[in-house]
């Protein structure tokens, strides 16, 4: 098997956006360009709310603040959805679209896929924010500073 040689992708935070009483911290990961086009995350904004729903597949607490990650790859365009459950598990969800059905998103995650190296990265990140305002503050967990927190780099 022949490898790609390894190549730095920019990793940017967009936004958070407002999915009924989620907050969602959007990220752009893409080997195309600087970042993603907002035509792309429009793409998902109607089908939030059907992978958030998802939050009731356990009986566990969830805080209603997710990351979204969109990676334009090298196949097509990946979408990674997580959300925080039982103070310190991540619940992880991967969709998948084709460049030629940009619009057409299945559950990727169902084949046993987690993620990339440059979307993990993102998670690590997200991971050492959640602890550093949410879990060490057990106390009195500052979600405002966790969403506040964002990652922009080339990596």
């Amino acid at each position: 098997m022949t490898f790609k040689p390894y190549t730095k992708r920019p990793i940017r935070f967009i936004k958070i956006i407002q999915e009924h009483d989620w907050q969602i911290k959007v990220y752009s990961i893409s080997v195309l360009r600087e970042r993603i086009h907002e035509d792309r995350i429009i793409t998902v904004l109607p089908k939030l709310s059907e992978w958030l729903s998802k939050h009731k597949n356990t009986n566990l607490a969830h805080y209603h603040i997710a990351t979204l990650i969109m990676h334009e790859g090298r196949e097509g365009i990946f979408v990674i959805i997580n959300w925080w459950l039982d103070e310190n598990m991540l619940q992880h969800y991967v969709y998948f679209a084709s460049y030629d059905d940009p619009t057409n998103f299945t559950l990727y995650s169902g084949n046993g896929i987690i993620s990339c190296v440059w979307e993990l990265a993102v998670i690590w990140f997200e991971r050492n924010a959640w602890v550093e305002h949410v879990l060490i503050k057990s106390d009195h967990p500052d979600f405002t500073s966790y969403l506040q927190t964002h990652m922009n780099i080339d990596i």
